[in-house]
């Protein structure tokens, strides 16, 4: 007895559909997680950068570019001094950190808050203020 399937047997197609699905992709895909010793060390990089004077543009030309979202250096705040608070913690595939601020503006006015913010290291390099 021969067992023949016919290429237009809906069980060929189920099979070709999940072969083309796990080949091409679009099966589930695993979430790159950052590093957090390395976002430790990308946030630490950027709020020097910023300290002296660097621009946030300057930043996304970079190789690799490094992504970065904060109204405050955006608008022009001078960051006087920073503390990282603590080592992080995963969120997701970023790594969260409390950071206190310390700025100056153009006015002469000055500024103390904490926020927190949110750094990847895969697959690209970013770091933005988390807001909320």
């Amino acid at each position: 007895m021969t067992f023949r399937i016919a290429f237009g047997s809906p069980l060929i197609l189920v099979f070709v559909f999940l072969g083309l699905v796990f080949t091409t992709g679009c099966g589930p895909r695993k979430v790159p997680l950052s590093d957090g010793h390395q976002a430790k060390e990308l946030a630490v990089k950027l709020l020097r950068q910023w300290k002296s004077g660097a621009s946030i543009d300057e930043l996304s030309r970079q190789t690799p570019p490094i992504f970065v979202s904060e109204d405050l250096w955006k608008n022009g705040a001078k960051l006087s001094d920073y503390q990282i608070l603590g080592d992080g913690e995963m969120l997701g595939p970023n790594i969260r950190f409390k950071i206190s601020l310390k700025c100056s503006w153009k006015d002469g006015k000055m500024m103390e808050r904490s926020f927190n913010y949110l750094v990847t290291t895969t697959p690209a390099l970013t770091f933005f203020r988390e807001e909320g």
